[in-house]
C-alpha cells in the first residue's frame, strides 16, 4: 500500500514511530489507520518470528531490525530514525480513528504553545472498551514536535515521555486493542509485575498485601470498577495481583 500524496504544503511533516514483536495479530489495523494520511512511517522490529514482516511489507513503511533492548531504549531509537516535523508514537496495537486523525492533523497544524500533546485511550479486552475501574482517559504523552527534545525515560516497564515545552490534551482518543482476553490480560501482568520490581528502590514501607488491597478497592469501589460487571471484579482482582507481586518481589531483593 503506497501512502497518499500530501494534500498541503502548508502541514507540517508528521512520523509515526512504532517498535514491533511478533504482532501479527493486530499491526495491520493499526498501519491501516494510519497509513493514508502520515507522512513518514517508521518502524522497529525485534526480529519477529512470526507473520509481522509480512504485514509491514504490505505498507510503505521505513523497516528497522534491532535485537529488544527494553521498553525505553527501543521506542527512543524508533523516535531518533523519524524525520518529521511532529512525531506521533504508537503501540502496535494502538488504531487511529477519523476523528483522532482529523484532530492531530489540526493540531499540529495549529499548535499555538504546546510542543507536545497528551492523548486519551480506550483499553479493550477482546472488543470490550473498559470505560471503568481507572482505565479511561488514561491520557499518553504520543505527539510532539522532534525539536522538543523528547525522550521516553529509562524504565523497565511503563514507560513515559518527558520534552521541553507545553503539553496540551486532545479530547479524542485512541483505541488500545492490547488484550484478547482477561487471562491475556492477567498474563501480561504477571510479567509486568517482575519488571515493575525492579523500579521500586529506597522504599521503607512496602507492605505488599496492604496495598495490594487498597489497589482492588481503590479501582473496584472508588473508580467504579463495579460498573463493568464480572469483568470489572476479574481487572481489579488481577491489578491487586500484580501491586502484591511487583512488592513482594522488591521486599524479597531486599531482604
Amino acid at each position: 500500500m503506497q501512502m497518499k500524496e500530501r494534500q498541503s504544503k502548508d502541514t507540517p511533516v508528521l512520523s509515526c514511530s512504532i517498535i514491533t514483536f511478533n504482532e501479527e495479530r493486530i499491526i495491520e489495523k493499526t498501519l491501516s489507520s494510519i497509513h493514508n494520511w502520515v507522512d513518514e512511517i517508521i518502524v522497529v522490529d525485534s526480529f519477529s518470528t512470526d507473520n509481522t514482516i509480512n504485514i509491514l511489507e504490505m505498507f510503505n513503511v521505513k523497516l528497522f531490525q534491532q535485537k529488544w533492548e527494553g521498553y525505553s531504549k527501543q521506542k527512543n531509537y524508533a523516535v531518533s530514525k523519524c524525520t518529521g516535523d511532529w512525531i506521533l508514537v504508537l503501540d502496535a496495537d494502538e488504531v487511529i480513528s477519523e476523528k483522532l486523525k482529523a484532530e492531530i492533523v489540526k493540531a499540529i497544524k495549529k499548535p499555538g504553545l504546546n510542543t507536545g500533546f497528551s492523548i486519551p485511550r480506550k483499553l479493550y479486552i477482546g472488543k470490550k472498551w473498559i470505560k471503568y475501574g481507572g482505565y479511561y482517559p488514561d491520557y499518553q504523552l504520543r505527539l510532539f514536535k522532534k525539536n522538543a527534545k523528547a525522550e521516553f525515560l529509562q524504565r523497565s516497564v511503563h514507560e513515559s515521555i518527558s520534552l521541553n515545552g507545553k503539553v496540551g490534551y486532545l479530547k479524542n482518543p485512541l483505541e488500545h486493542y492490547a488484550y484478547t482476553s482477561i487471562n491475556d490480560y492477567k498474563k501480561s501482568l504477571n510479567d509486568y509485575g517482575v519488571l515493575a520490581s525492579k523500579e521500586i528502590k529506597n522504599k521503607t514501607y512496602y507492605l505488599p498485601l496492604l496495598r495490594a488491597a487498597w489497589s482492588f478497592l481503590f479501582r473496584y469501589i472508588f473508580r467504579l470498577g463495579f460498573l463493568e460487571g464480572k469483568l470489572g471484579f476479574n481487572l481489579a482482582k488481577a491489578y491487586s495481583q500484580y501491586v502484591f507481586k511487583k512488592y513482594n518481589l522488591a521486599m524479597e531483593k531486599m531482604s
